[in-house]
């Protein structure tokens, strides 16, 4: 069942174009550009007609608690960032008992296997990262269980779920004896999680160590990484422009310790930059306010905004004369940043004028990463392995599909500074097996004890049922895309 509103992404980088899901009752239909997805869309439906990939996705149906016993024995072979070693001998591991070959461990601890074609279509890579946000040591054990329709363990949705989708999507080919034109790769990744600057080093050294003599977008060869979503459409791996910045308020404080002082400067201004910076318009459809309908027509203005620490005194019942905030900011492009830095110094002036003499600020842009420039030659929107995964989804759940040059992940926007595009899958879409499916909605948490619960938290858990549309998009999409062999 199919939800009844918008399914909108929004990408805070490079030009924004979306195929969007428009139901009966919206008069008024975003701004975008559509892309012409029938060619693909009926290769991918010959392909879904097929006996074997029928068996493929019924393989995935009937094995979902083979899938998450596998989910449970990935998340307890613990993988800190930078010291995955414990995981990836475990899935160097499974991927030469699934049959992959010239499976092997790299320098930075990827895992690497491949499963041949017959060498008459283009690569595809499919890939996720093992590693999580170091929470422990890895020898330290880890008991993931399943409670409330959910999988917990750190790093269940970021991102074990995309290793888990890239290991169901191998077996499934294999239960189906699919084979393929094209070769295609099983990767997962190594430190996504401490990409400071998106040094993202397992991306990295995987990239410049294949590309262009193994693996060439230029040949029409693609890297997919997983992450957990699916069955909507792709994004397809461009890079953001980012700036950290702080803003430091000053206010001297006299003897009457309820009079004004820094943190009430800061808190003021905070409030206008939430109400004067801060876009709407760069965040989940949710959180619109109501009545509001995005413009598309001007991507290059969308700014993210991000109020990530705020600092004053460590005491109470005492007034401080210096309080921060450190601010995240990112935009399509550099222009677009400069012209928020210049709005939250406007802002800070005013505020200071209006609490009184004595009242200054310091802003310190801290660093700068990104870059504006694409890939000489590659169309971020329009290409061959985005419109084969939209078309991917279309066929498997009847929706219509986006298409978005959003960076999809860490290890993404890596391997594309390095000159390879990725991409990745995304949608909200909860498969229940046996062709029921809902998209979107929410799915909130049922047990109150456990409420609390983040991507990067010991507390880290994943719906159950988020798992299946990624894989049956992901497996669709590699069969269409490196090609079927025949018989």
């Amino acid at each position: 069942m199919q939800g009844t509103r918008w399914k909108v992404l929004i990408a805070f980088l490079g030009t924004v174009f979306t195929l969007v899901v428009a139901d009966e009752g919206h008069a008024q239909e975003p701004q975008g550009v559509k892309v012409d997805v029938s060619e693909e869309l009926q290769t991918a439906q010959q392909v879904l007609a097929t006996d074997q990939l029928k068996k493929a996705l019924q393989y995935t149906d009937r094995s979902r608690d083979e899938t998450i016993q596998e989910f449970l024995r990935v998340c307890n072979a613990n993988g800190p960032a930078g010291d995955e070693i414990y995981r990836a001998r475990h899935i160097h591991r499974l991927f030469r008992i699934y049959g992959l070959e010239n499976v092997h461990i790299d320098d930075q601890r990827n895992v690497i296997g491949i499963r041949r074609g017959t060498g008459e279509g283009p690569t595809v890579v499919l890939n996720a990262h093992m590693d999580v946000v170091a929470q422990w040591p890895k020898e330290q054990p880890i008991q993931a269980f399943v409670a409330d329709g959910r999988i917990w363990c750190p790093g269940a949705s970021d991102d074990l779920i995309g290793v888990v989708q890239v290991l169901t999507i191998l077996r499934a080919l294999n239960a189906a004896d699919i084979r393929t034109k094209g070769d295609i790769w099983f990767v997962m990744f190594s430190y996504e999680e401490q990409n400071n600057d998106m040094a993202s080093p397992g991306a990295e050294l995987f990239v410049r160590s294949n590309y262009p003599h193994n693996i060439d977008w230029r040949k029409g060869d693609i890297l997919v990484q997983l992450h957990g979503d699916g069955g909507e459409g792709a994004s397809t791996g461009s890079i953001d422009m980012e700036h950290t910045s702080q803003l430091r308020v000053f206010v001297p404080v006299d003897r009457n310790a309820w009079a004004g002082h820094a943190v009430d400067v800061l808190g003021h201004i905070m409030v206008r930059l939430s109400n004067e910076v801060r876009d709407p318009r760069a965040g989940p459809i949710s959180n619109y306010p109501r009545g509001y309908e995005p413009d598309f027509s001007r991507p290059a203005d969308l700014l993210y905004m991000n109020m990530a620490v705020v600092e004053g005194g460590q005491f109470l019942n005492q007034p401080v004369s210096e309080a921060s905030v450190r601010l995240d900011l990112i935009a399509a492009t550099e222009a677009r940043l400069w012209q928020a830095h210049n709005d939250i110094q406007r802002i800070a002036q005013e505020v200071c004028q209006e609490m009184g003499e004595g009242c200054t600020y310091h802003y310190s842009i801290n660093s700068k990463r990104g870059i504006e420039e694409g890939i000489e030659g590659w169309d971020m929107l329009n290409n061959a392995p985005a419109r084969m995964a939209a078309a991917a989804a279309q066929a498997l759940y009847g929706i219509t599909p986006y298409i978005i040059p959003v960076r999809g992940c860490g290890d993404c926007a890596r391997a594309y500074m390095d000159g390879m595009p990725a991409m990745s899958l995304r949608g909200y879409v909860w498969d229940y097996g046996n062709g029921r499916f809902e998209v979107g909605g929410s799915h909130p948490l049922v047990s109150e004890v456990r409420r609390k619960t983040a991507n990067h938290d010991v507390t880290g858990s994943v719906d159950i049922d988020k798992i299946w549309a990624g894989v049956k998009q992901g497996l669709l999409f590699t069969v269409s895309y490196a090609g079927m062999a025949q018989e």
